[in-house]
């Protein structure tokens, strides 16, 4: 009796300590309020999509379209962005943007500063030297990997990734204002619909003449000026929906469930069957990302919230989908260092994907369970769904929520040589 006190005791100490981590993965696994609605089959795809993010960075040839998931992503985030300031308007009459930025750092910064800290410990004791890796985190958190990667990608080699995380940061910091701006010059109503629309048109014009002035893909790819086109489309799409409340137009409502089948043949086509294996060509700049990424993508996400019991529904609705997608933001961040690091000791890729999703998916659990759950309960209480306007269900943030910030990356020193839209940053070349 006496010897198994010890072990009753570290039984209930290890109890103690878990008890937050089974209470986490309960709540996630559960339905909850958001305060613009919560729509499930959003995180579910975003959850699915972050899988195809993994698995191309090892091996992108297995997923070749998942390059067009960043795009799907930004206008995901934007869509969940737009609307939270569309309902600091409808309840305050302005925008607080005090609360929109403490919300955004609350959601963003703690758990991209707990996946540095660890990326610093482990160069530090397992894979020196250690200032490089404090310059990239010094990148990373300056928000500037975007741009950084056009000028030197090699210097933020191993977590390349957070360009993804840079974009959506800048477009945090600027469209707020921009929106407050144009909602006092016209109105929420379709001028300015059109507004943002035009600003989409501007960007593309720019990134067009990039092109045509022979920029590079590194200077297409990543900078925020010429990706945010698919950010402004998902501005447009929220406040779109909020012109075009559910049952105004019955014949629309009909429409949307019989998009099912065809988005779910077409996003599992473009994946795995009909996007180029060696990445696309510049014709993803002129005209691929917004024909193949973001109008499937608003598409997509318009049918997941405006209808119900689809195949769609049905396959990212899964509990298992749903999970992934209430951690992806976690997932995204520690991927990529994880694979990298299991890279270094020379182990083959379908290995490396097996252990370092796992160690990915742990990852990102206990950074919910212990971190990121604590800072979202800081957040205004949400409403019942019953009590929103309908136009205003819309997906958690991805940056995540971008957490679709991000919101995910691709990078790569060794596909990117092979494929230039994926930037996968592996150490040796994908099978």
């Amino acid at each position: 009796m006496f010897k198994s006190r010890p072990i009753h005791a570290l039984f209930r100490l290890s109890g103690a300590a878990t008890t937050p981590l089974r209470e986490a993965i309960r709540e996630a696994w559960k339905a909850q309020v958001y305060p613009l609605g919560y729509v499930p089959a959003h995180d579910g795809m975003r959850g699915l999509m972050t899988l195809g993010v993994v698995v191309a960075h090892v091996s992108h040839r297995h997923v070749p379209g998942a390059v067009l998931y960043i795009d799907l992503f930004f206008v995901a985030s934007a869509y969940y962005i737009t609307g939270l300031l569309l309902r600091d308007i409808d309840k305050h009459g302005h925008i607080r943007f005090r609360e929109f930025y403490a919300r955004r750092f609350a959601r963003i910064v703690p758990p991209l500063l707990l996946m540095l800290a660890a990326y610093l410990l482990f160069t530090w004791l397992l894979r020196p030297p250690f200032l490089p890796a404090l310059e990239r985190a010094a990148i990373a958190i300056s928000y500037i990997s975007n741009y950084w990667y056009v000028f030197d990608p090699k210097t933020i080699e191993d977590i390349g990734h957070t360009w993804t995380l840079s974009t959506e940061e800048q477009f945090y910091l600027l469209w707020p204002l921009t929106f407050a701006l144009l909602v006092k010059h016209f109105g929420v109503n379709w001028r300015l619909v059109g507004a943002i629309c035009a600003i989409a048109a501007a960007i593309w014009a720019w990134r067009l003449s990039l092109l045509l002035d022979g920029a590079e893909w590194r200077r297409l790819y990543t900078a925020f000026d010429t990706r945010a086109d698919a950010l402004m489309a998902g501005c447009a799409m929220a406040v779109t929906l909020r012109l075009v409340p559910l049952g105004a137009y019955p014949v629309l409502d009909r429409l949307l469930p019989k998009l099912a089948w065809p988005l779910l043949v077409y996003w599992v086509a473009i994946t795995f069957l009909f996007w180029p294996a060696d990445g696309p060509s510049m014709n993803y700049y002129y005209f691929g990302s917004m024909v193949c990424g973001v109008l499937p993508g608003i598409l997509t996400l318009t049918m997941l919230a405006r209808s119900h019991g689809t195949i769609c529904h049905r396959v990212f609705e899964r509990p298992e989908a749903v999970f992934l997608g209430r951690i992806f933001y976690g997932i995204y961040l520690w991927h990529l260092p994880i694979l990298n690091f299991l890279d270094s000791y020379g182990m083959p890729w379908f290995p490396r994907l097996v252990v370092g999703l796992a160690l990915s998916i742990v990852a990102a659990t206990l950074s919910y369970a212990y971190l990121e759950r604590h800072f979202l309960r800081r957040r205004s209480p949400p409403q019942p769904l019953a009590s929103q306007p309908p136009v205003t269900v819309t997906v958690p943030a991805f940056v995540p929520a971008p957490a679709f910030s991000t919101d995910l990356g691709f990078s790569s020193r060794t596909a990117a040589q092979s494929d230039p839209s994926l930037m996968i940053q592996a150490r040796r070349a994908s099978p």
